[in-house]
């Protein structure tokens, strides 16, 4: 009994690490927060300014392929005390930018080596130490992703409105203290102190090494399908302020608003997803997650009040927000968890991918010149991606990937 209580104390402790952590690196995505301020400060164009979050991204994507090889090595808990240092370094020092490079640096390199190295073995660890649930737990741990940019949004406007560039200083301070605070608790479990009657039942017989992974047909389909859910999704979410203030007429002050409904819409889909995925599988779930994605993108393109858009923009958020979730435990159960830091850190290209093409994409496609039907091509584009994505889901879905994980399934 000692050893059995001992075990839920040590995975609550890890579990709580490791949504504080993630809940640090996911404000990220409230960054637009202070595109005026850093305009002012450095001299660039929002453009100019916006290139940071791109390279954020990109530097979150390679770090996040290295920390996974070091996690799989030596555990996480040394990278949370790095990353933390250098994600809070990265943002204090932005207080003291005076140029777009400096920006980059801090911001950029920093803050998205700093995230990258923390994030994917935050919540790798924790998915350790719950085999029996991963999708339960992966939902309420990236549920962290979705509260993290409304705690900045809100923060970094006062702290800005307040102090200017100075502002920086206490989020800084806050993240690397987070981070620090939690990061003794991220162990790694062992043998000895796994629940043996924890397993997944579902789980390969063979764990691939990240060079094997890289050699099937399976990985690089996978890395595909990420890149397209996030894209569908991130083409309009990313624009929605403008949206609603194009399409409904909105002031900004109000379709701001709109932006609160998608996060809360985002936060439940999560939890949610997570639940389902440890009932139908990973395939399953991200097939009903595409087909709401396609719903939600022509709901929201026939919308003309504000009743019909909110319903079909809390659809498609809730949906978005199910990615994320899926996909640590589908790589896991397709690849094995032996090697699931270095496996998922390159998985995790295909959202970066998303990320980056996504918002380019809607750019590409509104017709300025077409008043409240501007977004319409980009509503139609967006609903075409998520359509190859459901059809590249059920093929892998008829070849057994991602089956479900729960017991009756697995005899």
């Amino acid at each position: 009994m000692e050893t059995t209580n001992a075990k839920v104390v040590r995975r609550s402790h890890v579990f709580t690490a490791a949504f504080l952590i993630i809940f640090c690196c996911a404000a990220s995505s409230a960054f637009s927060v202070f595109s005026v301020p850093l305009q002012h400060a450095t001299g660039g164009t929002e453009s100019q300014v916006a290139l940071t979050l791109t390279l954020y991204e990109f530097f979150m994507a390679c770090f996040g392929v290295a920390s996974g090889h070091i996690m799989d090595k030596f555990g996480a808990k040394k990278l949370m005390y790095f990353g933390g240092l250098i994600f809070g370094l990265g943002w204090l020092l932005t207080a003291f930018v005076h140029n777009l490079f400096f920006l980059y640096i801090t911001v950029g390199l920093m803050a998205g080596a700093g995230n990258g190295i923390m994030y994917n073995p935050a919540l790798l660890t924790a998915l350790k130490w719950f085999p029996e649930k991963r999708g339960t737990v992966s939902g309420f741990l990236l549920a962290a992703a979705s509260l993290g940019p409304l705690v900045l949004a809100k923060a970094g406007a006062i702290l800005c409105d307040q102090y200017g560039m100075n502002g920086f200083i206490p989020i800084g301070l806050a993240y690397l203290v987070i981070c620090w605070a939690v990061g003794w608790m991220m162990d790694t479990p062992t043998e000895q102190n796994q629940d043996k009657s924890a397993t997944d039942p579902a789980a390969p017989v063979n764990d691939y090494t990240p060079q094997a992974m890289l050699k099937t047909w399976q990985f690089w389909l996978l890395l595909l399908l990420f890149s397209i859910a996030c894209t569908a999704g991130i083409m309009l979410i990313g624009s929605l302020s403008m949206i609603a203030q194009v399409q409904l007429s909105m002031t900004p002050i109000v379709a701001a608003n709109m932006v609160v409904v998608n996060t809360l819409a985002n936060f439940g889909g999560r939890i949610l997803t997570g639940t389902i995925t440890d009932k139908l599988g990973q395939t399953k779930t991200l097939a009903g997650i595409l087909a709401l994605t396609i719903i939600g993108l022509a709901g929201l393109r026939f919308s003309t009040g504000l009743v019909s858009f909110t319903i079909f923009l809390i659809l498609l958020g809730a949906s978005f927000g199910g990615v994320l979730v899926v996909y640590p435990t589908l790589t896991g159960n397709a690849f094995g968890t032996t090697h699931s830091g270095i496996n998922y850190g390159l998985m995790f290209f295909g959202y970066a991918i998303g990320s980056l093409v996504g918002p380019q994409i809607a750019a590409l496609f509104i017709n300025k010149g077409a008043g409240t039907a501007a977004y319409y091509p980009a509503y139609m584009v967006a609903i075409g991606v998520a359509v190859v994505g459901l059809i590249i889901d059920l093929f892998l879905m008829a070849k057994g990937v991602g089956a479900s994980q729960t017991k009756e399934s697995a005899k």
